[in-house]
């Protein structure tokens, strides 16, 4: 799972590289930043601002999606093993 503290941070200080971009896996986003420097700067201050006052649900939602559904799924096997064990 992407920590949401983990961007923030990459943001702040490497957000004109995209380095925030590469980590929550979007790498075209990255080479974007990379290369235009974040549009000098703004698209970086843009993602920590929405980050930072945003909540860690909305992040998740937006970058865990699939990690919460594998632990849903594991966690869902486990109950059923638990039935079939009685």
């Amino acid at each position: 799972m992407k920590d949401r503290t983990t961007a923030i941070l990459l943001c702040f200080f490497l957000g004109a590289f995209g380095v925030h971009r590469f980590y929550l896996g979007q790498t075209g986003k990255g080479i974007f930043y990379f290369f235009t420097l974040g549009l000098m700067g703004l698209l970086p201050i843009l993602d920590f601002l929405i980050w930072l006052l945003g909540s860690n649900e909305s992040f998740d939602g937006k970058f865990n999606v699939q990690a919460i559904q594998k632990e849903q799924m594991n966690i869902q096997k486990e109950i059923l093993n638990g039935f079939k064990k009685k």
